[in-house]
């Protein structure tokens, strides 16, 4: 129960009291305008004198008020205190009396100043505060009247309790709730005491008069002096009055009564009251002037706090103020002061109420933390189950979210708002500041008053400067604010719990329009009751945004398209010829697609084709049904064109093999072996049974091979088949686009401005993907945009725990086979953008793969920065003969020979790719030392590049022991291009039967190669088997259209045919007998 004491105190202490309030008062009403302070500062416009308009108050109606046995009255109360009663004699009293509520009088009048900013922000920020009171007047102890006694005496109900003379000395004043500037502005110790010394006393008095009742003295019983006993409170907003029309308006205040587990106290029945107020005013409040935007400032809770502070948690406070970033002249920072928060609760963090509450009205009118949400509900709610959800965190700081446990741990809870007006001139002053981040916004944590600070944070603001952002809840972390002398000592234990898990609070702030553009006029939406409701909540427009802007039409076709596919696997897989047999199937399914059919129809036809008639609306399904039937047909095709079990099976089998004859494909390009790249290809085409998967591993081959050209005709070519490559066909097609704008004498200039706008609708369309986030967020970076870095670093730090779409099965990079291990990275920030790295680079996009390493080069050591960084310029072409190879000094630890084999593999690299082969084989050569099998792994192709070279330039031994190192790794025993090599260098080297044995082994291959049988028929032919060199000869030629190499036939003419046997019959002798091992089969 909420009373305020009418006790009679003595007139020195009575007037010291109030000269403390009125002075409080005059230094709050000046800095009423906080929100436009920063803009007024800066701006040299000057401001004239406004008119004075009054808005007349008029009680209307009252209904359902509730059972007392005292009179009531209504008080009325407004922060500026502008509020006089409409009579002969000038008063101060805002109070109706109970006689006077069907008179439909008093009137009050509420002074505002027209096109005054200042009071457009009082009272946008302060509703008017209507509380309805029960007078008791002057008794004796014992004998207060309950609802009980009302029963007998029904006629005392509507009886009004005058005040006896002794009582009445009673200041009606002090009836009214307290300001807030008492507690807010002044914050002086003594005054909150005494005021919360006199509202505990009285509202307890009515609970201590009944439990002494029964011991009531008679006539000798002590008088209890007079008082006001709260009843029920509602508040009206006021910024519904700010329009450029004058004001008339009915409007309806509940007042909701203070629930404490009981519906019915002694003396008060609890019931919501509706009073209906007549409001209208002579002149319009806006006549010039015209506010273009709203802030709406929410302070949430504080987690993590220490348990001291959970004791203190009502004398608790947070001043927000605008803190410039670069100091002025003296060296020190400018701050002006915005807005306070006073008054918290420890809860556990379930437990809290949602209802999101004003500010004011919350320390005006409940010092003793008694009260009912509802009399003072914005209409905003906190939402519990997304509470750590999308907040925009202190950068580089982990606050270990996943330790906190709503259920059992403890917050300090606000949850109450405040909100503010902005013009035009003030929006582009916020819009300058934020955007070149002049000023951050200080949070300070203070005990019993602001200048008692004791934590404190920042945030950037920065974020609003970015287009369409309006709405952001801020989790900044807050640190204790040490003083000078204190911070020459070292930490104490105590501050151990805050540096495990950081104290934090949550503050959302949302503007009704972006500040980052054009705000149209918002006083035209008070002219209107169905738009004036929306002022009164701020939503996320972006959120909006994506539910209007949602494809449903693609979303109801794509549910189509599985429904479909589902019954065409069912249909395969379960083998079924009739309906009959699977009918309980076929029914459920005819459900679902009749609820499709219905949503696509409206959806989609009925848009298209507008229908007034039945015979309109029959073609309209004439045309439906032709389109849907040749959409079935097409994904029935479809299935068949990639094989039909692909519908139903799973195709993982199939794809490891084209895999494998991809990668021998594409290992066969990088050594130079473009010959037999060139068979293995043609090969590869024409037995691939999977197309789909084949073009699009044919696709990535492009891009990283920079074939543009042929890159962009898969994507005009590709067809919308959602599955997990079509978000990585679109992902690089960002990067086609900008390479091939680069190239284009005509748009390079805009090639940049085109790949930022790119990324950010894809961004939007593919907003649960962090990839394209973070490559935004780089680019912003190196531009140094604030507002773009912030709003990225927002979306894809919120992403960290959704898993990312990952290419299961693809063919390993060319970024892999030159650096197939990972760098050595330490900070949860770097390991995370190293994985968006290391799949730009897999995919071939070498552009994208270099901004984003940038941003975790430094983490890095410098040799394997160089290592990455330097293969990211070979792959994309970009060494010259100006590049200039480094080299880092290593020891004879494991970790120092890796460094050292790793700069010999990618120098190589260099040297090979700009034609300096002399200088890549000295390089290459450093590896033969390498006696380890999973360390010869990594330089796979370092030494497959080596024995290459080294067979080219005739030094067929240093071949063969590259060649030999190569055959020695597990999974690669049958890797065609090392057999081949090695059976070549053998062959030259004049060791003929050993390599038979590695050509034989190229005979597995899942694809042809003549020259591996011609080789065989020369070695053949060489040993005297004649049977078995015509045979393979055969063999070679079985396909005149595929040529033989020219080197065999100039093997063929070294051979002196006076030496060779012309008797090709097999008559059994041992030496012409070929079975199929002498094939390799």
């Amino acid at each position: 129960m909420d009373t305020i004491s009418a006790s009679t105190a003595s007139n020195g202490r009575r007037a010291t009291l109030k000269r403390t309030t009125r002075r409080i008062r005059k230094r709050s009403l000046a800095s009423r305008a906080q929100i436009s302070t920063l803009a007024l500062s800066l701006s040299t416009t000057p401001r004239k004198a406004a008119q004075r308009v009054f808005l007349y108050i008029q009680l209307n109606e009252v209904i359902k008020l509730p059972e007392t046995p005292y009179s009531l009255e209504m008080h009325l109360y407004q922060s500026k205190n502008t509020l006089q009663k409409m009579q002969e004699r000038y008063t101060t009293e805002t109070i109706i009396y109970q006689n006077e509520f069907d008179m439909k009088k008093p009137v009050f009048a509420l002074g505002i100043l027209q096109d005054s900013i200042d009071d457009m922000n009082t009272f946008s920020d302060n509703p008017l505060i209507i509380t309805l009171y029960q007078r008791i007047p002057r008794h004796r102890k014992g004998e207060l009247k309950t609802i009980a006694d009302m029963k007998i005496e029904p006629s005392t109900k509507f009886k009004r309790e005058v005040p006896s003379e002794i009582g009445d000395s009673v200041d009606r004043k002090s009836a009214e709730p307290q300001t807030r500037e008492t507690i807010s502005s002044a914050m002086e110790p003594g005054i909150i005491k005494e005021l919360l010394t006199e509202v505990s006393m009285s509202t307890s008095a009515v609970l201590k008069e009944a439990v002494d009742d029964e011991g009531g003295e008679g006539e000798l019983a002590p008088f209890v002096n007079e008082r006001l006993e709260l009843i029920s409170r509602g508040h009206c907003d006021l910024l519904k009055l700010f329009h450029r029309k004058r004001f008339i308006s009915n409007m309806d205040v509940l007042l909701y009564p203070q629930y404490q587990y009981k519906l019915e106290s002694l003396t008060a029945e609890k019931i919501t009251t509706t009073t209906i107020w007549h409001m209208y005013s002579i002149l319009p409040m806006l006549k010039k002037f015209t506010f273009t935007n709203l802030a709406f400032i929410t302070l949430e809770s504080i987690y993590n706090a220490p348990m001291d502070m959970h004791d203190r948690a009502a004398s608790l406070g947070i001043c927000l103020s605008f803190r410039s970033t670069q100091p002025d002249e003296n060296g020190s920072y400018k701050v002006v002061p915005f807005c306070n928060y006073y008054g918290f609760t420890s809860n556990i963090i379930s437990d809290q109420s949602t209802n999101v509450v004003w500010e004011t009205i919350k320390r005006d009118c409940n010092l003793t933390d008694t009260f009912s949400f509802n009399q003072m509900d914005t209409g905003s709610r906190i939402k519990l189950p997304r509470l750590f959800n999308h907040l925009l965190y202190t950068e580089n700081v982990d606050f270990k979210i996943p330790d906190i446990d709503p259920v059992l741990d403890l917050a300090l809870v606000n949850n109450s708002l405040h909100r503010y007006v902005i013009d035009s001139e003030m929006r582009a002053i916020l819009e300058a500041a934020v955007v070149h981040n002049h000023f951050e916004l200080l949070v300070q944590v203070y005990n019993e008053s602001p200048q008692t600070i004791i934590y404190e944070g920042t945030i950037n603001l920065s974020v609003f400067g970015y287009p369409n952002v309006n709405s952001v809840r801020f989790a900044t972390v807050l640190t204790p604010v040490v003083s000078r002398s204190s911070k020459q000592k070292s930490r104490g234990p105590s501050l151990l719990p805050s540096l495990t898990y950081p104290m934090f609070t949550i503050i959302k702030i949302c503007f009704f329009q972006p500040i980052a553009k054009y705000n149209e006029p918002l006083d035209v939406f008070n002219e209107s009751e169905m738009k004036y409701a929306k002022l009164r909540r701020c939503f996320d427009i972006e959120f909006l945004k994506e539910e209007d802007d949602r494809d449903i039409a693609k979303e109801l076709y794509r549910a189509f398209d599985d429904l479909i596919s589902d019954i065409i696997a069912t249909i395969v897989k379960r083998d079924i010829h009739d309906i009959t047999q699977r009918r309980d199937y076929f029914c459920c399914q005819l459900g679902n697609l009749i609820n499709l059919l219905l949503k696509i129809c409206g959806a989609d036809f009925n848009v298209r084709m507008r229908t007034k008639t039945n015979i309109e609306f029959r073609e309209m399904l004439t045309h439906m049904y032709k389109e849907l039937v040749q959409r079935m047909y097409d994904l029935l095709m479809a299935c068949g064109r990639e094989s039909l079990s692909n519908c139903i099976v799973n195709y993982e089998a199939e794809q490891v093999r084209l895999i494998r004859m991809l990668e021998e494909y594409r290992f066969m390009q990088i050594v130079g072996d473009t010959d037999m790249a060139q068979l293995a290809f043609e090969e590869l085409k024409v037995n691939s049974t999977n197309k789909m998967i084949f073009e699009f591993y044919l696709f990535l081959n492009d891009v990283e091979t920079l074939n543009f050209e042929s890159a962009s005709k898969y994507l005009v070519q590709a067809k919308d088949n959602e599955w997990e490559g079509d978000y990585f066909a679109s992902l690089l097609k960002l990067y086609i686009d900008y390479q091939m704008e680069m190239e284009s004498e005509e748009l390079a200039g805009e090639a940049y401005a085109n790949l930022i706008e790119q990324l950010r609708i894809f961004t939007t369309k593919n907003s649960l993907d962090q990839d394209a986030w973070i490559l935004l967020y780089c680019y912003y970076k190196n531009n140094q945009y604030m507002p773009g870095m912030e709003y990225t670093r927002w979306k894809y730090e919120n992403l960290y725990d959704i898993p990312r779409k990952n290419m299961s099965l693809a063919p390993r990079s060319f970024f892999e086979l030159y650096m197939p291990i990972d760098c050595e990275l330490k900070t949860p920030r770097a390991i995370k953008f190293y994985k968006i790295f290391k799949l730009f680079a897999r995919l071939g996009a070498y552009g994208f793969a270099e901004v984003v390493f940038a941003e975790v080069a430094n983490d890095c050591p410098a040799v394997e920065a160089y290592l990455v960084t330097t293969t990211l310029k070979m792959l994309q072409g970009h060494i010259d003969n100006t590049f200039k190879v480094r080299t880092f000094p290593t020891d004879n630890s494991i970790r120092g020979k890796m460094l050292r084999y790793y700069l010999a593999h990618i120098n190589g690299s260099v040297e090979y790719a700009r034609g300096r082969y002399d200088e890549a084989i000295n390089q290459y050569k450093q590896l033969l030392s390498i006696t380890e099998p999973d360390i010869l792994l990594n330089f796979y192709l370092s030494l497959s590049r080596l024995g290459q070279l080294s067979f080219n330039r005739g030094d067929y031994p240093l071949a063969k022991k590259a060649f030999a190192m190569c055959l020695g790794l597990d999974g690669w025993e049958k890797q065609f291009s090392a057999n081949y090599g090695m059976g070549r260098s053998l062959y030259y080297m004049n060791q003929l039967e050993d390599a038979i044995e590695y050509l034989a082994n190229c005979t597995h291959a899942e694809y042809f190669v003549p020259d591996v049988w011609g080789y065989l028929a020369v070695i053949n032919l060489r040993l005297n088997k004649t049977k078995r060199a015509l045979d393979c000869w055969k063999m070679a030629k079985q396909y005149p259209e595929m040529a033989i190499a020219d080197s065999i036939y100039d093997e063929l003419n070294k051979i002196k045919f006076s030496d060779i046997s012309l008797l090709v019959d097999d008559d059994g002798n041992e030496d012409e007998f070929m079975g199929k091992m002498d094939f390799g089969i």
